[in-house]
């Protein structure tokens, strides 16, 4: 029996659409009323487990402010199931903030990782990358929100270059799209899971999600946004003395640890490491390169000095 959950809606009663994308899962569209929500629509081969569906929107509720608080500023959370004839057929979710998206080549384009792991290309030309030190920063948010995430068991399961969001606009940003993959830990999760090739866990079976395969695939996300390699490897860090000078040693101990399944560092390790709030050799590395590069460290919520990261 399914659970009903506060918000649940009858497709019939959300009106005009637009077409935004076409995925592997689902179609999505943007409503026209209320302005700014999306609706997602799984495709009718897509079996959706409502009840673990409803126990992921209903989850933020039950957290702190603060917590719950950077959730909502960071992830397009579902806040809604969508019912069609009886069957849980779809959810409704924010928008990505525009700050989140920009033009290439005359159309819009969602900021998406990928655009940081990756030799500049010519369609690219418009695009603002970020410096060494916001590429650091932008860590620091992707790190806080695992961080929070894993707090709460939640577990991100696929780390997708497509559904993970950045912005350099009033300072460095990360957004999560797409969170209907994400799921409690020890639960099953709401859609099928999927793995996006080349961030798997070697250590685990294909498909399965732990803690300890989420911390893998955190390792891979900072050392891959760090370096802007998308191919980069914690075994690669710690066989190329080339990397471990680049990294330093501080990075390349955590990046060693992360090779070693059950033993894969926290995202608390990673942020002690570039924010300097553990003693370290690194100790104030992203406050003062992004200093150095000309902005306020206040700008971006500076981790150092007690203030929560922004979205």
């Amino acid at each position: 029996m399914t659970r009903p959950v506060h918000g649940d809606v009858d497709l019939a009663d959300l009106g005009v659409a637009e077409l935004v994308a076409d995925g592997g899962q689902g179609v999505v569209f943007r409503l026209a009323r209320p302005v700014g929500v999306l609706l997602k629509l799984y495709h009718n081969d897509v079996d959706v487990l409502a009840d673990e569906l409803g126990r992921l929107i209903e989850l933020p509720a039950g957290l702190g402010s603060p917590d719950r608080s950077l959730i909502a500023a960071m992830t397009a959370w579902p806040f809604a199931r969508v019912f069609h004839r009886g069957r849980c057929a779809g959810l409704l979710m924010r928008e990505a903030p525009d700050r989140f998206a920009t033009v290439l080549a005359g159309r819009s384009r969602l900021l998406e990782l990928q655009f940081l792991l990756y030799p500049r290309r010519a369609m690219w030309d418009e695009l603002v990358l970020p410096t060494d030190a916001e590429r650091r920063w932008l860590a620091v948010r992707y790190l806080r929100l695992f961080q929070v995430l894993h707090r709460h068991d939640v577990l991100v399961g696929d780390v997708s270059m497509r559904n993970l969001l950045w912005t350099l606009e009033d300072g460095p940003g990360v957004f999560a799209i797409d969170c209907d993959g994400f799921r409690v830990a020890g639960r099953w999760p709401a859609v099928a899971p999927v793995d996006t090739a080349g961030w798997a866990d070697p250590s685990a079976p294909a498909g399965e999600v732990t803690p300890d395969t989420d911390r893998y695939k955190l390792a891979l996300l900072t050392l891959r946004l760090l370096l802007g390699d998308h191919a980069v490897t914690p075994e690669d860090v710690r066989s190329s003395p080339s990397l471990r000078a680049s990294f330093g040693p501080v990075l390349t101990a955590l990046a060693a640890q992360a090779g070693r399944p059950g033993m894969r560092p926290a995202a608390d390790s990673w942020l002690g490491a570039l924010t300097g709030r553990r003693p370290s050799r690194n100790a104030g590395l992203v406050q003062r390169e992004y200093a150095a590069e000309g902005h306020a460290p206040d700008e971006v919520g500076s981790p150092t000095n007690g203030a929560e990261p922004r979205g």
